[in-house]
């Protein structure tokens, strides 16, 4: 449930809730206030009506009383009876027009201590209010007139028309006034809300126009200023990305360039040093053209490795099979299993093919595999396997080899790092080259009881 619509809904509640009470208290105010005026009136009648007839009650004048009543009942319309009590407590005069109910003295019994009486008494004409008094404190004659509630009910009615009419406007006007106010107070919120999606999205530097001058502008101004500085810094780090990454062009260059100097250097030698000879002897003897064209090979292979590794132009894809090429492998090293006594493990398992270059992939898994038998020249034994894990397809070769060093850990993918006295240095470097070429990764592990790399591919769907 929304905000706004949360608040117009407390609003709404507490409106109904306020205005039903309100108007129950007015109801009960005006209600207790009209009963206590009805009772007022009735005693004011009664009082009147006993001084009338007063001297009438001594001479015992019936004829005066009735006329006195009479014109009382045409008089006032609220008077439901009027009858008066002889001492003896029977009826002397009453108003009933089908003679006077028994018991009438027990309906509303007056005492000196009490006169004015009133009781509310439930007749089968409604509610009827019965004011007794005595005409003499000495003479226990009473006078009782019985006011009908039917006005003071009409106007309860009316009245409670009116309180609930004015609850229904006072509601339907605070629905309207809260609909109002919550969609004011939310709508900065929803704006705010959105702004931070924005700025969760790094769409930096966008500015929310809130114009409040309340807590929600004075987090709008903050929300701007984040902006603002949040883009900032993502354009410093993007330029202090792009010098790095030019510093490590630059300095992978430098390498690069040290590398190949330095393993170019060494044939370059012989050969100088031959031609050099060469000039005092004009002789040239077999051995020494052997060693030239030698020298030369060794450039040219180095020289080859080398655009393997730095080139990837001549990448073409297509669909492989990665256990097929394992296999393939296998067959190329027979020899050197046999002759270095190496025991061999596959644990292929089925696998969906991937996209890649045949030729790189193959030359990948072949460096690994001439690594790890390097790794053990007094035998062994070696591990093929692959997996498929989620969408990515695992080749691993696994060795039981001495290990890699802990110190050069991190260097083995630098090109032209190598350990081995004829090498090059561009093996592990070439094969991490066209793992990233196709997406995937190379990653190793290793102790003292071998060395297990990984390589991993994504998988063609």
């Amino acid at each position: 449930m929304k905000l706004w619509v949360k608040i117009f809904l407390l609003n709404v509640l507490l409106v109904l809730c306020m205005g039903t009470l309100v108007g129950l208290a007015i109801r009960d105010v005006v209600i207790s206030s009209l009963r206590e005026e009805l009772s007022r009136q009735g005693v004011s009648i009664a009082r009147n009506f006993a001084d009338r007839v007063a001297v009438s009650i001594l001479l015992e004048d019936r004829y005066d009383i009735e006329e006195a009543g009479r014109e009382l009942m045409d008089t006032e319309t609220d008077i439901e009876y009027i009858f008066v009590t002889s001492q003896n407590g029977g009826v002397f005069f009453h108003t009933f027009p089908n003679g006077s109910p028994p018991d009438l003295s027990a309906w509303n019994p007056v005492t000196t201590a009490q006169s004015p009486a009133i009781q509310l008494l439930e007749t089968e004409n409604g509610l009827i209010r019965d004011v007794g008094t005595r005409f003499f404190a000495e003479i226990p004659t009473e006078l009782h007139i019985g006011l009908n509630e039917a006005r003071l009910t009409r106007t309860m009615a009316r009245l409670r028309t009116m309180v609930i009419a004015i609850m229904a406007a006072v509601t339907m006007a605070g629905c309207v006034l809260s609909f109002t106010l919550s969609r004011h107070v939310t709508k900065p919120l929803a704006a705010l809300v959105h702004f931070t999606h924005t700025l969760s999205q790094g769409e930096f530097g966008q500015q929310i126009k809130v114009h409040t001058r309340d807590e929600v502008g004075g987090l709008a101004i903050t929300f701007n200023t984040l902006s603002q500085k949040l883009k900032a810094s993502r354009e410093k780090m993007e330029e202090t990305y792009r010098q790095m990454l030019q510093t490590e062009k630059m300095t992978a260059l430098g390498r690069l360039s040290a590398g190949l100097a330095h393993e170019i250097r060494n044939p370059l030698t012989s050969i100088k040093s031959l031609f050099q000879a060469l000039r005092d002897e004009p002789d040239l003897r077999r051995e020494d053209v052997e060693v030239v064209l030698s020298a030369v090979n060794q450039m040219d292979e180095l020289v080859a490795k080398f655009l393997g590794f730095a080139r990837s132009d001549n990448f073409h894809s297509i669909d492989l099979y990665p256990n097929a090429i394992l296999k393939q492998i296998l067959r190329l090293i027979q020899f050197n299993l046999k002759n270095q006594q190496i025991e061999l493990i596959m644990e292929l398992t089925k696998l969906p093919p991937v996209k890649g270059d045949d030729t790189m992939i193959r030359q990948a898994l072949l460096n690994l595999v001439m690594n790890a038998l390097e790794s053990m020249p007094s035998g062994g034994r070696l591990t093929l396997a692959s997996l498929r894990v989620d969408e990515q397809v695992e080749l691993i070769i696994k060795d039981t080899g001495a290990g890699i060093q802990e110190k050069i850990k991190d260097k083995i993918f630098d090109p032209f790092f190598t350990t081995k006295p004829e090498g090059t240095g561009l093996g592990l470097g070439i094969v991490y080259n066209i793992a990233q070429l196709h997406n995937g990764s190379i990653s190793f592990a290793s102790n003292a009881t071998g060395t297990t790399f990984t390589l991993k591919l994504p998988v063609h769907t």
